[in-house]
């Protein structure tokens, strides 16, 4: 969702080489992106699963670089948990880390 409450739905791309599938979370955030919509406030992940699922490695980092606050993590039983990025991705990497990399 973004500032502006507009919502982008994404979904899995999968691939043959499972390194280049893109998941949901990925797909809506850059859909958003190549929309001009880079003020991201909130994220929603809904799986048909047992209990709700939290994004991978690379989604979590994709997150992190918008600075999504709040991420809403569900499942089709309607079960659901709100975490906040640090509770998501504590220490994460930003752009911050990269001071004084010489270029």
């Amino acid at each position: 969702m973004t500032d502006n409450g507009r919502i982008y739905k994404g979904c899995n791309i999968e691939n043959a080489s499972y390194g280049l599938t893109n998941c949901a979370e990925r797909t809506a955030i850059f859909k958003a992106v190549s929309e001009g919509q880079t003020n991201l406030t909130a994220i929603a992940v809904v799986a048909d699963t047992e209990k709700p699922v939290a994004p991978c490695g690379a989604c979590r980092q994709v997150i992190a670089e918008f600075k999504i606050n709040k991420i809403i993590l569900c499942n089709l039983k309607g079960d659901r948990r709100e975490v906040s990025l640090a509770e998501l991705l504590p220490f994460s990497f930003s752009n911050t880390d990269l001071t004084g990399v010489e270029k």
